[in-house]
């Protein structure tokens, strides 16, 4: 008869453990060298057309730190940075961990085109939302992002949009924008902070906004719960 003993089960944990971690760091290689094969490029770009719904191509990709996905000048099919196309570009997009929620999103340098279509709906149709965004409180963007979950850490730096008929006229344009969403723990509640601020902003009436901050909170119950709001002195509104 044999006796097992602790030190013996303990060993069989160990080396599972250790079985586990080899396996884990075998795939987090190959997934490094992966992205940089025109197969994993390939992979990485249908699935991202498959989730917006919009062909998207990328320059580069890679794995950066801390094991990042790295997307470098990305844009949809046929956007022109000067065009009047509906769609989007950035420089750089990079998805990866977060301490605070499952993942955290940053985008650099972003660029979105709005286009007003034929059936008053906007192009391209993943950010339809945000077409109505112009005309009302700029906060709105709370309810307009699916960010109420916590799911997702968000920072746009440096970015701009701009929004167009249907006659390819500009309606209106911010430029500058930044914005951050930020999971955070109040006693008793899961809410996220919301800071968004902006260079510049022409709405459709042809009113404009400059060096615009605002901070708020926002939860699944509470749309917003507002922390500041600052614009500087001179700033036209409607």
């Amino acid at each position: 008869m044999k006796v097992k003993t602790q030190g013996e089960g303990m060993g069989v944990v160990g080396r599972s453990l250790v079985t586990l971690l080899i396996i884990l760091i075998v795939l987090l290689v190959t997934v490094f060298f992966a992205v940089r094969t025109r197969g994993g490029h390939e992979f990485i770009e249908e699935r991202i057309e498959k989730h917006l719904g919009v062909g998207v191509t990328a320059e580069r990709m890679r794995i950066g730190w801390p094991y990042a996905l790295v997307l470098e000048d990305v844009r949809t099919e046929g956007f022109d940075e000067e065009g009047d196309k509906p769609g989007f570009a950035a420089q750089e997009v990079r998805l990866g961990p977060s301490l605070r929620a499952r993942y955290c999103l940053f985008i650099r340098r972003g660029h979105l085109r709005l286009v007003e279509t034929e059936n008053q709906m906007w192009a391209p149709a993943c950010f339809a939302r945000l077409g109505e965004l112009p005309y009302g409180d700029l906060a709105d963007v709370t309810r307009m992002l699916p960010l109420v979950t916590g799911r997702v850490e968000l920072e746009l730096n440096g970015g701009r949009v701009e929004w167009f008929d249907q006659h390819a006229g500009i309606l209106a344009s911010a430029h500058g924008v930044n914005y951050c969403v930020t999971p955070v723990r109040v006693p008793g509640r899961a809410m996220q902070h919301h800071a968004l601020s902006l260079y510049s902003m022409t709405r459709p009436n042809g009113a404009r906004m400059s060096d615009v901050s605002r901070e708020w909170l926002s939860s699944d119950t509470i749309e917003r719960v507002e922390l500041m709001d600052v614009q500087v002195e001179g700033t036209v509104t409607p």
